[in-house]
């Protein structure tokens, strides 16, 4: 046993007995000595991971956890830690398990500071101010000034980390961490126990069956929870326990996803009915005007759920610790104590009367080898996600950045569970170049396929760097159409109709200049990068390359895909003659004669 423990070896021994193995970041003298003292132990299972800069470092710390369970981050203060704003908000948003440390000027250059005026490297003046940022985007943010009590607020932080699955912030001033603390004793765990009330946890379960019962057919939404909490063996015995022992064959009650909780289940799965848009006119094509939709931890945002509201009278939906049963609201009830108790409710009922669903079924793929002139066609969104469907395995893990490469993606089938990344409801730009470096550290058996838009790209392109430097086998498809299609989408979709309306405000009838994009060379970054770099502009040149990955499965590639400046993926297409620009509202000559 120890004489005598530090803050750094007190921190390290609490990660590595939540598991732990492995940290991303930028060194920076401030937390210098709490990297010395994993190195120094050399059986301390954490690899210590540098990135190309901290947006690609945060990044890939949220896919790992994603797929790992947790991670962990590491940078110096202000000029490192300012970086990581945007990321530690999209992990919180999304409910992404991690520890960001920061390591702080000493106690005595704060003092310094304060009272004589001098300002330090990397400070602002204000010793406060990197924990007021993270404090709004964390479930715990502690400052560790003092070796007594960084035990207590290490343990605090990590125990909300695992209660609450979100982020935390532990900011360290560097003459702590080598003094002295207590050693560390018991084991940490979530607090997610305390949470239940079993009451509630059954007055939900009777309010969601009465409307079951009511209606005639019933379909479950699969949520991106059943992930975050581990439960989705517990959704799977939900589904068999329904389907496969009380219900007759031909009604069974099937599933969907949506954006954010693309293949939480398999895509192979007999009772999946595919990766849909949950708004209202969706959930009427599902369940018809008497069905229920049944939500298990699924969350309402923007992209799953076509920015409507759709909780009704009909929806039922268990996430977030609670329960919504129409207008009725069950607080305290863990999505685990939900499904247990539903699964037992609806085997019950199914054993009395049959359950059947009217749903959604997937479309027929279109051959990817079918003539010679479909191999010659340029390449779309279309032709690209589905010769992409075509060639992906249960191997592969596809991540996909916001914008219409993850509006294309959701029509591909995903074989394997958790086979699909995206940051579905904070959207940041660049989120999948970055995080296909997480994606293969948590599981190194996959490979990592990147679909990403160029204005994407352009704002992690170094993660390739990482890729390469990893000895990563990463694939990132760029699709390029030269403009940030998506911006000009939301705000004029006029251009990209077929034909577009004849505006007398020409302005309307092309993109805006603001959306263009400097041209790159991007399949020429691997010359700088590492890898391979490949360019295709049409289907057969895609094919080709395809080939060619999968029989360099030790090399990185970036390819760039060709795609025309106003396509778009044909699931807009077919909304833009009756969806509205927010420019084409205010337009004077809106609207036009004969249109909408």
């Amino acid at each position: 046993m120890k004489e005598e423990w530090t803050v750094a070896e007190y921190l390290k021994v609490r990660l590595e007995q939540l598991g732990l193995d492995r940290m991303f970041g930028v060194a920076g003298n401030y937390t210098a000595a709490f990297l010395d003292t994993i190195l120094a132990d050399k059986k301390s299972p954490i690899t210590i991971s540098g990135n190309s800069n901290e947006l690609c470092a945060g990044y890939a710390a949220d896919a790992y956890a994603r797929l790992n369970g947790i991670s962990a981050l590491y940078v110096t203060y202000s000029v490192g830690a300012f970086s990581l704003l945007n990321t530690i908000a999209g992990s919180f948003t999304e409910q992404v398990p991690l520890i960001l440390i920061n390591g702080a000027p000493t106690n005595k250059e704060d003092s310094i500071e304060k009272n004589a005026g001098l300002l330090y490297s990397h400070t602002t003046g204000y010793q406060f101010v990197d924990i007021h940022m993270f404090r709004p985007i964390t479930v715990a943010a502690e400052r560790i000034t003092d070796a007594k009590q960084a035990p207590f607020q290490i343990d605090s932080a990590l125990t909300a980390m695992l209660t609450n699955k979100k982020p935390v912030y532990l900011e360290v001033t560097e003459d702590v961490w080598r003094a002295a603390c207590m050693e560390p004793t018991g084991t940490l765990s979530s607090g997610r126990e305390a949470i239940i009330t079993v009451s509630e946890t059954e007055q939900a379960v009777k309010a969601a069956m009465e409307i079951i019962k009511s209606k005639s057919k019933s379909i479950f939404w699969a949520g991106i929870e059943l992930q975050r909490f581990g439960l989705q063996q517990e959704f799977l015995d939900l589904l068999k326990s329904v389907n496969e022992e009380h219900v007759i064959p031909g009604e069974e009650i099937h599933f969907v996803t949506s954006a954010l909780s693309k293949s939480v289940i398999s895509e192979d799965n007999e009772y999946f009915e595919g990766c849909v848009t949950l708004n209202k006119e969706k959930i009427k094509d599902l369940v018809g005007d008497d069905g229920c939709l049944i939500g298990i931890g699924a969350w309402t945002i923007g992209k799953d759920t076509g920015n409507q509201n759709i909780r009704s009278a009909s929806t039922i939906l268990a996430s977030h610790d609670s329960v919504l049963v129409g207008a009725e609201y069950f607080p305290r009830v863990t999505l685990a104590s939900f499904i247990e108790q539903l699964k037992q409710a609806l085997a019950q009922l199914a054993a009395e009367r049959s359950l059947q669903l009217k749903g959604l079924r997937m479309g027929s793929k279109l051959p990817l080898l079918q003539g010679y002139a479909y191999k010659e066609e340029k390449l779309t969104y279309d032709l690209f996600f589905k010769s992409l469907e075509d060639w992906i395995t249960k191997d592969d893990v596809l991540i996909v950045d916001a914008g219409f490469p993850l509006i294309g993606a959701q029509s591909v089938k995903i074989p394997a569970r958790n086979g699909f990344v995206a940051q579905a409801a904070w959207l940041a730009i660049g989120y999948s170049v970055a995080a296909a470096t997480g994606v293969k550290c948590a599981q190194p058996d996959k490979r990592a396929i990147v679909a990403v838009g160029d204005g994407a790209f352009h704002e992690t392109c170094q993660a390739v760097a990482d890729h390469h430097a990893y000895g990563q086998n990463t694939v990132v498809f760029v699709l390029a159409n030269g403009i940030y299609g998506i911006e000009q989408e939301i705000v004029n979709p006029n251009p990209f109709r077929e034909p577009p309306i004849e505006y007398k405000d020409e302005l309307l009838d092309s993109v805006y200049p603001y959306n263009d994009l400097p041209a790159w060379k991007y399949d020429k970054l691997t010359d700088a990068f590492g890898g391979k770099g490949r360019k295709a502009n049409t289907v057969e040149d895609l094919l080709k390359i395809f080939d060619e990955i999968r029989k360099s499965p030790d090399d990185n590639f970036v390819v760039e895909i060709t795609i025309p400046k106003t396509n778009v993926p044909s699931s807009i297409l077919s909304k833009l003659n009756s969806e509205v620009g927010e420019d084409e509202i205010e337009n004077p000559h809106w609207p036009p004669a004969g249109k909408f």
